[in-house]
This record gives C-alpha cells, sequence and structure tokens, in this order.
C-alpha cells in the first residue's frame, strides 16, 4: 500500500487559467491564490484556487505553445479535469512502493524546485493521471477563506470517476491507496453501478460508477472519451438557491432540480463551468 499525507488539488486543463479562474470564484467561490507563467523549459502556466469546506486546492492549467502536453490533451479531448495532486511522506519510498505493487513510476522522479514528484499513469491506474510529491518545505502563508460562490458551495464532497468494471477498480483503490468502501448502490432508471471510498488522509471521497447497460451515461462518457473522472460533486447549502444563482449569472441549470425524496442535486453543464461537471447536492434536513 502507499501511505498518502493527502489530497493537495484536483487539475483541470483549460485554454486560459484566468479567465477560467475568475468563472470559478465567480461561480463556485473558488478562490484565487496564486499563479504561475510557463519558464523557458516549461510546457504550461497555470494557477491555484482554495476550495471551501474540503481542505484542498484547485488548480487550471493552460498550454504555454503548441506542443505543450496541456495543448494535446485539450486538442484530444477538451477543456476538462486532468489530474488529481496526493502529498506523501516520501517520494522515494512512494516510487519504489509502486514498483513493489507492479506499476512503473512514470517520468521517474522529477526534482521542479518546489516537489520532488512523480506519477501513476492513467494506464496503471485506471484512467486517472495521480500526481505524487514530497514538498521542498511548507507552502506559504495565503487567506484561505474561500467563499461559496454564486451557488453558495460549502464543500466537496467527492471526485467521481467512470469505469468499464467496479470491481476492479475498488480493488486498486484498496491496493494501492487503502481506500475504504463507504457504500454501494445500482441506480436502475440512469443504468450504473457505483461505490463510494474514502481517500486516507482527506475529507474528500472518491466515487467509481460503471455503466449497467449500454445505453447508459456512463457507457457514452467511456465511449466517446475513455475511463476517467467524470464529475465533481459538491454540497451547497441549498439547491433552489444555488439554481438561483446560476440563473443570475445566465446559466440555466442542467437537468434542473432532482427530487429523490431523501435529497435534491442539480447540475452545473461542463459548457457553463468552462469545461467541468459538478453536480451540486443538498444534504438532507435528517443529516444536518
Amino acid at each position: 500500500m502507499l501511505p498518502i499525507k493527502r489530497v493537495d488539488h484536483i487539475s483541470m486543463a483549460a485554454p486560459g487559467w484566468k479567465a477560467q479562474a475568475e468563472k470559478l470564484e465567480r461561480l463556485l467561490g473558488f478562490k484565487f491564490l496564486h499563479s504561475w507563467e510557463a519558464g523557458p523549459n516549461s510546457d504550461f502556466g497555470g494557477s491555484v484556487s482554495q476550495v471551501r469546506g474540503t481542505e484542498i486546492e484547485f488548480e487550471i492549467i493552460s498550454p504555454s505553445g503548441p506542443d505543450s502536453f496541456v495543448q494535446k490533451f485539450l486538442d484530444q479531448q477538451g477543456p476538462g479535469l486532468h489530474h488529481i495532486t496526493v502529498e506523501v511522506h516520501s517520494i522515494h519510498e512512494a516510487a519504489a512502493e509502486l514498483e513493489r505493487l507492479g506499476m512503473k513510476p512514470f517520468g521517474g522522479i522529477v526534482d521542479d524546485g518546489l516537489w520532488h514528484l512523480t506519477y501513476i499513469h492513467p494506464k496503471d491506474s485506471g484512467g486517472i493521471l495521480w500526481q505524487l510529491f514530497e514538498p521542498h518545505r511548507s507552502p506559504g502563508e495565503f487567506d484561505r477563506s474561500a467563499g461559496g460562490g454564486a451557488v453558495n458551495l460549502q464543500r466537496v464532497d467527492h471526485v467521481s470517476m467512470a469505469v468499464p468494471d467496479l470491481e476492479r477498480q475498488v480493488e486498486w483503490q484498496q491496493r494501492v491507496f487503502g481506500g475504504e468502501v463507504e457504500g454501494c448502490w445500482t441506480e436502475e432508471w440512469l443504468g450504473y453501478h457505483g461505490a463510494i471510498m474514502s481517500i486516507p488522509g482527506s475529507l474528500l471521497k472518491f466515487e467509481m460508477i460503471q455503466p449497467a447497460r449500454p445505453d447508459s451515461f456512463v457507457q457514452k462518457f467511456i465511449d466517446t472519451r475513455r475511463a476517467g473522472m467524470h464529475h465533481i460533486c459538491c454540497e451547497v447549502a441549498s439547491v433552489e438557491e444555488a439554481c438561483e444563482g446560476l440563473r443570475a449569472n445566465g446559466i440555466e441549470p442542467f437537468g434542473g432540480i432532482v427530487d429523490e425524496g431523501w435529497k435534491k442535486h442539480t447540475f452545473l453543464h461542463p459548457k457553463d463551468s468552462g469545461g467541468v461537471l459538478f453536480q451540486l447536492f443538498e444534504e438532507p434536513a435528517t443529516a444536518k
């Protein structure tokens, strides 16, 4: 098993980080912390923002030129979720453990001046690029008091991944990161099986969804893109108020308000968010 200290950030690729960071701050309250420009030997520039309630950050990376790996990602898939970054206690021990688990640390161990880092390739993880790092020093001090934006976001609950084989992905998460299954279910009318897992050392959870029939939206996602991150699920104070906040910004909530009796939710479509599907849900009154 690969011990992790915490989830540091979720990263997305976008053509221009500045406009995207401003949009996410306006809509979801992601508070801008800092940015960087691409150097002579760098493929990308970007920014980092604080997310409310879950002790994680959100990164946006943008290409420095036509040959950038970020541009290739955008050309192939368009703007969207790119990777998840976790801090480890020792990058060398993490790399050795990956080897023991039968995975080659993608790119070897790199020192970028701030971090020692390596990667787990999507072909080894089942669809997600995981970045592992050990920092040289503690991060700088920032005002991390993120707000909730137009939707009054309270926290990010989980990242959801579309997979062709749920059982296999659950086993991988258990074996590599030591995650624990907190629940499994089947949504007959939407045509998928699901499981939710804890991530050690993090308030963020990890969901996997597998198609249960060929016409499932999960199968369509896998067919048109590939297995990988599908959406981010966020708690809001009120789904009705979140919808009003989106409409005040000229955005119609995707799918309207769905009331399942025990939970209400709606969606912020990727075309409105800049590339990411956000599910917005209201915590049931009995759970508050």
